[in-house]
Protein backbone atom coordinates (compact mmCIF):
# COMPACT_ATOMS: atom_id res chain seq x y z
CA UNK A 1 0.00 0.00 0.00
CA UNK A 2 1.14 3.33 -0.88
CA UNK A 3 0.44 6.17 1.30
CA UNK A 4 -0.23 9.88 0.31
CA UNK A 5 -0.54 13.11 2.30
CA UNK A 6 -3.14 15.71 0.50
CA UNK A 7 -4.00 18.90 1.72
CA UNK A 8 -7.19 17.86 3.40
CA UNK A 9 -6.50 14.00 4.41
CA UNK A 10 -3.82 11.09 4.07
CA UNK A 11 -5.16 8.09 1.88
CA UNK A 12 -4.02 5.08 0.93
CA UNK A 13 -4.32 3.19 -2.13
CA UNK A 14 -2.69 -0.07 -3.92
CA UNK A 15 -0.67 -0.23 -6.99
CA UNK A 16 -1.28 -3.52 -8.34
CA UNK A 17 -5.69 -2.85 -8.24
CA UNK A 18 -6.20 -0.20 -10.83
CA UNK A 19 -9.75 0.87 -11.40
CA UNK A 20 -10.50 0.55 -15.52
CA UNK A 21 -7.99 1.26 -18.01
CA UNK A 22 -4.91 3.88 -18.06
CA UNK A 23 -5.90 7.11 -19.25
CA UNK A 24 -4.00 10.01 -20.79
CA UNK A 25 -4.07 11.80 -17.79
CA UNK A 26 -3.46 9.45 -15.32
CA UNK A 27 -4.36 6.02 -13.90
CA UNK A 28 -6.91 5.22 -11.34
CA UNK A 29 -6.38 3.05 -8.23
CA UNK A 30 -8.44 1.34 -5.61
CA UNK A 31 -8.19 3.22 -2.05
CA UNK A 32 -9.30 4.39 1.60
CA UNK A 33 -9.55 7.12 3.53
CA UNK A 34 -8.08 7.37 7.24
CA UNK A 35 -12.08 6.87 8.00
CA UNK A 36 -11.91 3.65 6.20
CA UNK A 37 -13.86 4.85 3.69
CA UNK A 38 -13.68 3.51 -0.03
CA UNK A 39 -12.56 5.70 -2.40
CA UNK A 40 -10.29 5.74 -6.27
CA UNK A 41 -7.45 7.55 -6.42
CA UNK A 42 -6.48 8.98 -9.49
CA UNK A 43 -2.33 9.30 -9.64
CA UNK A 44 -1.86 12.44 -12.54
CA UNK A 45 0.90 12.36 -14.73
CA UNK A 46 2.22 15.67 -13.95
CA UNK A 47 4.57 16.26 -11.17
CA UNK A 48 5.56 19.14 -8.88
CA UNK A 49 8.73 19.75 -10.41
CA UNK A 50 7.06 19.88 -13.98
CA UNK A 51 4.13 22.31 -12.92
CA UNK A 52 6.76 24.97 -11.63
CA UNK A 53 5.97 24.20 -7.41
CA UNK A 54 2.47 26.33 -8.37
CA UNK A 55 -0.08 25.48 -5.77
CA UNK A 56 -2.56 24.19 -8.10
CA UNK A 57 -6.10 22.87 -6.64
CA UNK A 58 -8.14 21.25 -9.05
CA UNK A 59 -11.04 20.99 -6.63
CA UNK A 60 -11.03 24.14 -5.76
CA UNK A 61 -13.66 25.61 -8.50
CA UNK A 62 -15.64 22.65 -7.81
CA UNK A 63 -16.06 22.57 -3.71
CA UNK A 64 -18.79 23.68 -2.41
CA UNK A 65 -21.02 23.02 -5.14
CA UNK A 66 -23.99 20.11 -5.45
CA UNK A 67 -24.31 18.11 -7.66
CA UNK A 68 -26.45 15.24 -9.25
CA UNK A 69 -24.33 14.17 -12.39
CA UNK A 70 -20.94 15.34 -11.27
CA UNK A 71 -18.75 13.29 -9.56
CA UNK A 72 -17.30 15.32 -6.82
CA UNK A 73 -13.59 15.57 -5.34
CA UNK A 74 -12.98 14.58 -2.08
CA UNK A 75 -9.40 16.08 -1.91
CA UNK A 76 -6.72 17.06 -4.62
CA UNK A 77 -3.30 18.18 -4.91
CA UNK A 78 0.68 17.47 -4.66
CA UNK A 79 1.56 14.41 -1.81
CA UNK A 80 3.91 16.09 0.55
CA UNK A 81 6.33 13.29 0.57
CA UNK A 82 6.61 12.77 -3.58
CA UNK A 83 5.88 15.60 -5.28
CA UNK A 84 3.31 13.65 -7.50
CA UNK A 85 -0.41 14.89 -8.14
CA UNK A 86 -3.51 13.03 -7.04
CA UNK A 87 -7.39 13.71 -7.27
CA UNK A 88 -9.73 11.54 -4.61
CA UNK A 89 -12.87 10.42 -5.80
CA UNK A 90 -15.58 8.54 -4.55
CA UNK A 91 -15.59 5.18 -5.83
CA UNK A 92 -18.04 4.39 -8.47
CA UNK A 93 -19.87 1.07 -9.33
CA UNK A 94 -18.08 1.32 -13.18
CA UNK A 95 -17.78 2.96 -16.10
CA UNK A 96 -19.77 3.54 -19.03
CA UNK A 97 -17.05 1.93 -21.17
CA UNK A 98 -17.03 -0.94 -18.83
CA UNK A 99 -21.36 -1.10 -19.78
CA UNK A 100 -20.63 -0.71 -24.08
CA UNK A 101 -17.61 -3.27 -23.92
CA UNK A 102 -20.11 -5.53 -21.83
CA UNK A 103 -23.37 -4.58 -23.32
CA UNK A 104 -22.63 -3.65 -27.14
CA UNK A 105 -24.87 -1.45 -28.57
CA UNK A 106 -27.15 0.17 -26.80
CA UNK A 107 -31.16 0.46 -27.53
CA UNK A 108 -32.00 4.17 -28.56
CA UNK A 109 -33.71 4.95 -25.44
CA UNK A 110 -30.97 3.61 -22.89
CA UNK A 111 -28.62 5.71 -24.96
CA UNK A 112 -31.02 8.71 -25.16
CA UNK A 113 -30.95 8.17 -21.14
CA UNK A 114 -27.60 7.93 -20.59
CA UNK A 115 -26.76 10.87 -22.94
CA UNK A 116 -29.13 13.11 -21.22
CA UNK A 117 -27.73 12.49 -17.25
CA UNK A 118 -24.57 13.25 -19.19
CA UNK A 119 -25.67 16.56 -20.83
CA UNK A 120 -27.42 17.61 -17.24
CA UNK A 121 -23.93 17.13 -15.93
CA UNK A 122 -22.46 19.70 -18.79
CA UNK A 123 -25.32 22.10 -17.74
CA UNK A 124 -24.11 21.71 -13.69
CA UNK A 125 -21.06 22.84 -14.62
CA UNK A 126 -21.31 25.11 -17.56
CA UNK A 127 -18.67 27.40 -16.96
CA UNK A 128 -16.06 24.82 -17.48
CA UNK A 129 -15.28 22.99 -20.10
CA UNK A 130 -14.18 19.25 -19.67
CA UNK A 131 -11.89 18.67 -22.64
CA UNK A 132 -11.37 14.65 -22.47
CA UNK A 133 -15.17 13.57 -22.14
CA UNK A 134 -15.12 10.05 -22.93
CA UNK A 135 -17.02 6.81 -21.88
CA UNK A 136 -14.45 6.11 -19.29
CA UNK A 137 -14.44 9.43 -17.70
CA UNK A 138 -18.74 8.59 -17.25
CA UNK A 139 -19.03 6.60 -14.02
CA UNK A 140 -21.97 4.92 -12.67
CA UNK A 141 -22.23 6.33 -8.84
CA UNK A 142 -25.18 6.14 -6.49
CA UNK A 143 -27.81 4.83 -9.07
CA UNK A 144 -26.74 7.73 -11.85
CA UNK A 145 -24.31 8.42 -14.23
CA UNK A 146 -21.93 11.15 -13.57
CA UNK A 147 -19.16 13.19 -15.07
CA UNK A 148 -15.47 12.58 -13.75
CA UNK A 149 -12.25 14.71 -13.71
CA UNK A 150 -13.94 17.87 -14.48
CA UNK A 151 -10.94 20.30 -14.70
CA UNK A 152 -8.09 18.32 -15.43
CA UNK A 153 -7.52 18.85 -19.23
CA UNK A 154 -7.28 22.41 -18.41
CA UNK A 155 -4.71 21.93 -14.97
CA UNK A 156 -2.67 20.11 -17.43
CA UNK A 157 -2.01 22.59 -19.98
CA UNK A 158 -1.53 25.27 -16.64
CA UNK A 159 1.00 22.82 -14.93
CA UNK A 160 3.41 22.13 -17.70
CA UNK A 161 4.44 23.38 -20.95
CA UNK A 162 6.25 19.93 -21.84
CA UNK A 163 3.03 17.82 -21.82
CA UNK A 164 0.13 19.39 -24.61
CA UNK A 165 -3.49 19.31 -24.33
CA UNK A 166 -3.05 17.55 -27.53
CA UNK A 167 -1.02 15.13 -26.38
CA UNK A 168 -3.78 14.44 -23.53
CA UNK A 169 -6.56 14.42 -25.29
CA UNK A 170 -8.06 10.67 -26.23
CA UNK A 171 -8.12 10.60 -30.06
CA UNK A 172 -11.39 8.90 -30.55
CA UNK A 173 -13.27 11.54 -29.03
CA UNK A 174 -11.29 14.74 -29.68
CA UNK A 175 -12.86 17.60 -31.29
CA UNK A 176 -11.72 18.78 -34.51
CA UNK A 177 -10.99 22.58 -33.31
CA UNK A 178 -8.87 20.20 -30.59
CA UNK A 179 -6.53 18.71 -33.23
CA UNK A 180 -6.02 22.20 -34.97
CA UNK A 181 -4.80 23.52 -31.15
CA UNK A 182 -7.75 26.02 -31.15
CA UNK A 183 -9.06 27.18 -27.71
CA UNK A 184 -11.73 24.19 -26.14
CA UNK A 185 -15.31 25.81 -25.58
CA UNK A 186 -18.43 24.28 -24.49
CA UNK A 187 -18.98 23.13 -28.36
CA UNK A 188 -15.74 20.99 -27.73
CA UNK A 189 -17.76 18.66 -25.28
CA UNK A 190 -20.97 18.58 -27.60
CA UNK A 191 -18.77 17.21 -30.15
CA UNK A 192 -17.52 14.40 -27.57
CA UNK A 193 -21.26 13.72 -26.48
CA UNK A 194 -21.95 13.50 -29.71
CA UNK A 195 -19.41 10.98 -30.39
CA UNK A 196 -20.34 8.94 -27.38
CA UNK A 197 -23.44 8.55 -28.36
CA UNK A 198 -22.08 7.11 -31.54
CA UNK A 199 -20.51 4.37 -29.59
CA UNK A 200 -23.78 3.93 -27.46
CA UNK A 201 -25.94 3.04 -30.58
CA UNK A 202 -23.22 1.30 -32.78
CA UNK A 203 -20.69 -0.14 -30.13
CA UNK A 204 -17.35 1.81 -31.24
CA UNK A 205 -17.12 5.49 -32.19
CA UNK A 206 -17.46 6.67 -35.39
CA UNK A 207 -13.85 7.81 -36.59
CA UNK A 208 -11.27 4.74 -35.74
CA UNK A 209 -9.35 4.53 -39.00
CA UNK A 210 -7.36 7.59 -38.63
CA UNK A 211 -8.63 10.08 -35.58
CA UNK A 212 -7.14 13.21 -36.83
CA UNK A 213 -8.11 13.64 -40.50
CA UNK A 214 -11.48 11.69 -39.83
CA UNK A 215 -12.43 14.36 -36.78
CA UNK A 216 -11.01 17.14 -38.94
CA UNK A 217 -12.62 16.24 -42.23
CA UNK A 218 -14.91 13.22 -42.88
CA UNK A 219 -18.64 13.00 -42.73
CA UNK A 220 -20.09 11.14 -40.05
CA UNK A 221 -20.30 7.24 -40.76
CA UNK A 222 -24.49 6.03 -41.53
CA UNK A 223 -25.35 4.33 -38.99
CA UNK A 224 -28.94 2.64 -38.37
CA UNK A 225 -30.86 4.20 -35.06
CA UNK A 226 -34.58 2.86 -34.53
CA UNK A 227 -35.41 6.16 -33.48
CA UNK A 228 -34.16 9.61 -36.65
CA UNK A 229 -34.51 12.33 -33.75
CA UNK A 230 -31.69 10.51 -31.77
CA UNK A 231 -29.68 9.74 -34.97
CA UNK A 232 -30.43 13.37 -36.11
CA UNK A 233 -29.40 14.35 -32.67
CA UNK A 234 -25.89 12.67 -32.74
CA UNK A 235 -24.88 13.66 -36.54
CA UNK A 236 -25.87 17.35 -35.58
CA UNK A 237 -23.79 17.26 -32.32
CA UNK A 238 -20.78 16.14 -34.86
CA UNK A 239 -20.82 19.12 -36.85
CA UNK A 240 -16.93 20.14 -37.66
CA UNK A 241 -18.04 23.84 -37.30
CA UNK A 242 -18.28 24.49 -33.76
CA UNK A 243 -21.04 27.38 -33.85
CA UNK A 244 -23.26 24.96 -36.03
CA UNK A 245 -23.57 22.51 -33.24
CA UNK A 246 -26.94 22.19 -30.63
CA UNK A 247 -26.45 23.92 -27.67
CA UNK A 248 -26.64 22.40 -24.25
CA UNK A 249 -30.18 23.64 -23.64
CA UNK A 250 -32.06 22.21 -27.31
CA UNK A 251 -29.74 18.95 -26.55
CA UNK A 252 -31.17 18.94 -23.07
CA UNK A 253 -34.36 19.31 -24.44
CA UNK A 254 -34.39 16.81 -27.56
CA UNK A 255 -33.05 14.21 -25.16
CA UNK A 256 -35.65 14.51 -22.66
CA UNK A 257 -38.47 14.22 -25.39
CA UNK A 258 -37.01 11.06 -26.58
CA UNK A 259 -36.79 9.70 -23.53
CA UNK A 260 -39.85 10.46 -22.38
CA UNK A 261 -42.39 10.02 -25.69
CA UNK A 262 -40.81 7.04 -27.19
CA UNK A 263 -41.33 6.97 -31.34
CA UNK A 264 -44.20 4.35 -31.79
CA UNK A 265 -43.97 3.43 -35.69
CA UNK A 266 -47.13 3.66 -37.24
CA UNK A 267 -48.29 3.95 -41.24
CA UNK A 268 -47.70 6.99 -42.76
CA UNK A 269 -50.34 8.57 -45.01
CA UNK A 270 -47.76 10.75 -47.61
CA UNK A 271 -45.99 7.43 -48.39
CA UNK A 272 -48.87 5.54 -48.83
CA UNK A 273 -50.16 8.89 -51.62
CA UNK A 274 -47.11 8.98 -53.17
CA UNK A 275 -47.05 4.79 -53.83
CA UNK A 276 -50.65 5.55 -55.38
CA UNK A 277 -49.00 7.92 -57.75
CA UNK A 278 -46.25 5.79 -58.62
CA UNK A 279 -48.86 3.46 -59.48
CA UNK A 280 -50.27 5.83 -61.61
CA UNK A 281 -47.50 6.99 -63.44
CA UNK A 282 -46.21 3.48 -63.68
CA UNK A 283 -49.54 2.91 -65.32
CA UNK A 284 -49.36 6.05 -67.52
CA UNK A 285 -45.76 5.23 -68.47
CA UNK A 286 -47.08 1.87 -70.31
CA UNK A 287 -49.21 4.07 -72.11
CA UNK A 288 -46.89 6.35 -73.88
CA UNK A 289 -13.51 41.25 -54.41
CA UNK A 290 -11.91 42.82 -51.59
CA UNK A 291 -13.12 44.14 -47.99
CA UNK A 292 -11.36 45.80 -44.56
CA UNK A 293 -9.70 42.75 -42.80
CA UNK A 294 -12.38 42.41 -39.92
CA UNK A 295 -15.20 41.94 -42.29
CA UNK A 296 -13.18 39.26 -44.31
CA UNK A 297 -12.69 37.53 -40.89
CA UNK A 298 -16.14 37.02 -39.93
CA UNK A 299 -17.37 36.73 -43.93
CA UNK A 300 -14.85 33.70 -43.98
CA UNK A 301 -16.22 32.32 -41.01
CA UNK A 302 -19.84 32.56 -41.89
CA UNK A 303 -18.43 30.90 -45.54
CA UNK A 304 -17.40 27.85 -43.77
CA UNK A 305 -20.69 28.23 -42.00
CA UNK A 306 -22.44 28.12 -45.22
CA UNK A 307 -20.32 25.31 -46.68
CA UNK A 308 -21.28 23.11 -43.61
CA UNK A 309 -24.77 23.95 -43.62
CA UNK A 310 -25.05 22.90 -47.38
CA UNK A 311 -23.40 19.54 -46.57
CA UNK A 312 -25.95 19.35 -43.78
CA UNK A 313 -29.02 19.74 -46.36
CA UNK A 314 -27.21 17.56 -49.33
CA UNK A 315 -27.31 14.96 -46.36
CA UNK A 316 -31.11 15.69 -45.68
CA UNK A 317 -32.16 15.75 -49.21
CA UNK A 318 -30.34 12.45 -49.56
CA UNK A 319 -32.31 11.00 -47.02
CA UNK A 320 -35.64 12.80 -48.44
CA UNK A 321 -34.91 10.64 -51.84
CA UNK A 322 -33.79 6.89 -50.18
CA UNK A 323 -37.33 7.90 -48.94
CA UNK A 324 -39.31 8.65 -52.27
CA UNK A 325 -37.31 5.89 -54.23
CA UNK A 326 -38.51 2.94 -52.00
CA UNK A 327 -42.05 4.24 -52.22
CA UNK A 328 -42.11 5.15 -56.08
CA UNK A 329 -39.62 3.31 -57.92
CA UNK A 330 -40.94 4.97 -60.94
CA UNK A 331 -39.51 8.22 -59.31
CA UNK A 332 -36.36 9.69 -61.27
CA UNK A 333 -33.47 11.62 -60.07
CA UNK A 334 -31.67 14.19 -63.03
CA UNK A 335 -28.35 14.39 -63.12
CA UNK A 336 -25.74 16.15 -63.57
CA UNK A 337 -26.80 19.15 -62.30
CA UNK A 338 -26.51 22.88 -63.18
CA UNK A 339 -24.20 24.64 -61.06
CA UNK A 340 -26.94 26.32 -59.39
CA UNK A 341 -29.16 22.83 -58.93
CA UNK A 342 -28.56 20.39 -56.21
CA UNK A 343 -31.40 17.74 -55.81
CA UNK A 344 -34.11 17.28 -59.02
CA UNK A 345 -36.57 14.86 -58.91
CA UNK A 346 -39.50 14.22 -61.43
CA UNK A 347 -42.58 11.81 -61.01
CA UNK A 348 -44.62 11.82 -63.79
CA UNK A 349 -45.98 15.23 -64.79
CA UNK A 350 -43.93 16.31 -61.20
CA UNK A 351 -40.93 18.03 -60.49
CA UNK A 352 -39.29 18.33 -57.41
CA UNK A 353 -36.63 20.77 -56.96
CA UNK A 354 -34.38 22.32 -54.65
CA UNK A 355 -31.52 24.69 -55.85
CA UNK A 356 -28.70 27.49 -54.45
CA UNK A 357 -30.45 30.66 -53.80
CA UNK A 358 -30.01 32.99 -57.11
CA UNK A 359 -29.44 36.08 -54.90
CA UNK A 360 -26.18 34.84 -54.13
CA UNK A 361 -23.39 36.47 -56.39
CA UNK A 362 -20.49 34.40 -57.03
CA UNK A 363 -21.75 31.64 -54.23
CA UNK A 364 -18.64 28.60 -55.05
CA UNK A 365 -16.59 31.80 -53.41
CA UNK A 366 -18.78 33.36 -51.04
CA UNK A 367 -21.92 31.22 -50.55
CA UNK A 368 -22.85 33.23 -46.66
CA UNK A 369 -24.95 36.37 -46.64
CA UNK A 370 -22.90 39.51 -44.88
CA UNK A 371 -24.36 39.99 -41.84
CA UNK A 372 -27.18 42.26 -40.99
CA UNK A 373 -29.43 41.50 -44.01
CA UNK A 374 -31.83 40.87 -41.73
CA UNK A 375 -32.04 44.39 -40.03
CA UNK A 376 -36.00 44.46 -39.73
CA UNK A 377 -36.88 41.00 -38.54
CA UNK A 378 -33.67 40.38 -36.17
CA UNK A 379 -32.62 37.06 -38.18
CA UNK A 380 -28.99 36.44 -38.39
CA UNK A 381 -29.22 34.35 -41.92
CA UNK A 382 -26.19 32.66 -42.92
CA UNK A 383 -27.30 30.98 -46.67
CA UNK A 384 -30.75 30.34 -48.08
CA UNK A 385 -31.65 27.63 -50.74
CA UNK A 386 -34.77 27.36 -53.18
CA UNK A 387 -37.43 24.89 -52.94
CA UNK A 388 -40.19 24.26 -55.75
CA UNK A 389 -42.69 21.45 -56.73
CA UNK A 390 -43.96 22.20 -60.73
CA UNK A 391 -46.55 20.56 -61.62
CA UNK A 392 -46.69 20.99 -65.50
CA UNK A 393 -50.22 20.64 -66.65
CA UNK A 394 -53.78 20.24 -66.25
CA UNK A 395 -53.32 22.84 -64.29
CA UNK A 396 -49.65 23.73 -64.83
CA UNK A 397 -49.21 25.22 -61.01
CA UNK A 398 -45.71 25.83 -58.73
CA UNK A 399 -45.63 25.34 -54.94
CA UNK A 400 -42.53 27.36 -53.89
CA UNK A 401 -40.46 28.12 -50.39
CA UNK A 402 -37.31 29.66 -49.25
CA UNK A 403 -35.14 27.98 -47.36
CA UNK A 404 -32.78 29.52 -44.64
CA UNK A 405 -30.04 28.18 -42.48
CA UNK A 406 -30.15 30.87 -39.65
CA UNK A 407 -30.35 31.84 -35.90
CA UNK A 408 -33.92 33.32 -35.52
CA UNK A 409 -34.50 36.10 -33.61
CA UNK A 410 -33.78 35.29 -29.49
CA UNK A 411 -32.62 31.65 -30.80
CA UNK A 412 -29.96 29.54 -29.60
CA UNK A 413 -28.90 27.55 -33.01
CA UNK A 414 -28.36 28.34 -36.36
CA UNK A 415 -30.32 25.66 -38.53
CA UNK A 416 -32.57 25.38 -42.16
CA UNK A 417 -35.64 26.99 -41.92
CA UNK A 418 -38.62 26.53 -44.53
CA UNK A 419 -40.87 29.83 -45.75
CA UNK A 420 -42.98 29.93 -47.94
CA UNK A 421 -44.45 33.42 -48.65
CA UNK A 422 -47.56 34.96 -50.42
CA UNK A 423 -48.34 38.22 -52.51
CA UNK A 424 -51.94 39.52 -50.78
CA UNK A 425 -51.67 42.21 -53.43
CA UNK A 426 -50.96 39.88 -56.60
CA UNK A 427 -53.01 37.14 -57.23
CA UNK A 428 -52.05 36.13 -60.32
CA UNK A 429 -48.61 34.45 -58.85
CA UNK A 430 -48.21 30.89 -57.84
CA UNK A 431 -48.59 30.95 -54.39
CA UNK A 432 -47.03 29.86 -51.75
CA UNK A 433 -44.07 31.42 -53.30
CA UNK A 434 -40.38 32.14 -52.52
CA UNK A 435 -38.95 35.15 -51.47
CA UNK A 436 -36.95 37.44 -54.19
CA UNK A 437 -34.33 39.02 -52.27
CA UNK A 438 -33.22 39.04 -48.29
CA UNK A 439 -34.90 42.81 -47.85
CA UNK A 440 -38.38 41.23 -49.16
CA UNK A 441 -37.77 38.41 -46.44
CA UNK A 442 -36.93 40.64 -44.11
CA UNK A 443 -39.58 42.87 -44.14
CA UNK A 444 -41.75 39.64 -44.31
CA UNK A 445 -40.56 38.42 -40.88
CA UNK A 446 -40.88 41.99 -39.19
CA UNK A 447 -43.56 44.38 -38.56
CA UNK A 448 -43.22 46.16 -41.58
CA UNK A 449 -45.96 46.27 -43.76
CA UNK A 450 -44.64 45.58 -47.55
CA UNK A 451 -46.23 43.64 -50.71
CA UNK A 452 -45.00 40.17 -48.69
CA UNK A 453 -46.01 37.99 -46.01
CA UNK A 454 -45.23 34.78 -44.91
CA UNK A 455 -47.45 32.40 -46.05
CA UNK A 456 -45.99 29.59 -43.89
CA UNK A 457 -43.42 29.21 -41.14
CA UNK A 458 -40.68 29.26 -40.16
CA UNK A 459 -40.61 25.31 -39.56
CA UNK A 460 -37.59 23.88 -38.96
CA UNK A 461 -36.34 21.10 -41.94
CA UNK A 462 -33.47 19.70 -39.59
CA UNK A 463 -32.50 17.48 -37.18
CA UNK A 464 -35.77 16.27 -34.91
CA UNK A 465 -37.76 18.32 -37.85
CA UNK A 466 -36.64 16.31 -40.61
CA UNK A 467 -39.14 13.55 -41.26
CA UNK A 468 -42.02 16.27 -40.86
CA UNK A 469 -40.49 17.51 -43.77
CA UNK A 470 -40.15 14.95 -45.89
CA UNK A 471 -43.48 14.03 -44.98
CA UNK A 472 -44.72 17.39 -46.79
CA UNK A 473 -41.83 17.37 -49.44
CA UNK A 474 -43.64 13.97 -50.10
CA UNK A 475 -46.80 15.00 -50.11
CA UNK A 476 -46.82 17.60 -52.19
CA UNK A 477 -44.54 15.59 -54.84
CA UNK A 478 -47.54 13.52 -54.56
CA UNK A 479 -50.35 15.84 -55.20
CA UNK A 480 -48.42 17.00 -58.25
CA UNK A 481 -47.88 13.67 -59.98
CA UNK A 482 -51.83 13.32 -59.51
CA UNK A 483 -52.51 16.65 -61.05
CA UNK A 484 -54.13 17.65 -57.53
CA UNK A 485 -51.95 20.45 -56.35
CA UNK A 486 -53.61 23.55 -56.67
CA UNK A 487 -52.91 26.78 -54.27
CA UNK A 488 -54.19 26.29 -50.39
CA UNK A 489 -58.08 27.67 -50.40
CA UNK A 490 -56.52 29.85 -47.48
CA UNK A 491 -53.14 31.56 -46.64
CA UNK A 492 -51.58 31.43 -44.10
CA UNK A 493 -51.33 28.09 -43.59
CA UNK A 494 -51.94 27.30 -40.12
CA UNK A 495 -51.48 23.36 -39.57
CA UNK A 496 -50.28 20.63 -42.37
CA UNK A 497 -51.71 19.34 -44.39
CA UNK A 498 -53.41 22.57 -46.35
CA UNK A 499 -56.93 22.36 -47.59
CA UNK A 500 -56.51 22.82 -51.25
Amino acid sequence: MITIKLPTGIFKYDPSKPLGRKGGFGQVFLGTANSGEVVAIKKLHVSAKEAGHRELNIASELQGREFEHVVPFIDSGVDADTGDYYIVMPKAEGSLQELIDKNRPQPPAASAGIMLQIIKGLQEVRDLVHRDLKPDNILFHQGKWKIADFGIARFIADATSNNTVRGWMSDHYAAPEQWRLERATNATDIYALGCIGYCLICGTPPFTRDPESEHRGAKVPDFECADNRLKSLITTMLRKPPESRPSQNRIQTILAEIVNNPIIPSTNDSYLALAAADALVAQQAQNAESIENGKRIILEKRNRLAVSAFEILDENVERLWKKISKNAVMAKRDGPYPQNVMFSVELGNANMLIDFGMCLTNFRNSPAFEINRFKHSGWDVITMSILSIKQHSNPAYQWSASLWYAKLKGGQDYRWYEVGYMKPFNQSENQPCCAKDPEEADAAASNILGTTAIAYGPWPIDDEQEDEFHERMTWLLAKAANNQLFCPSSLPIRQWPPSI
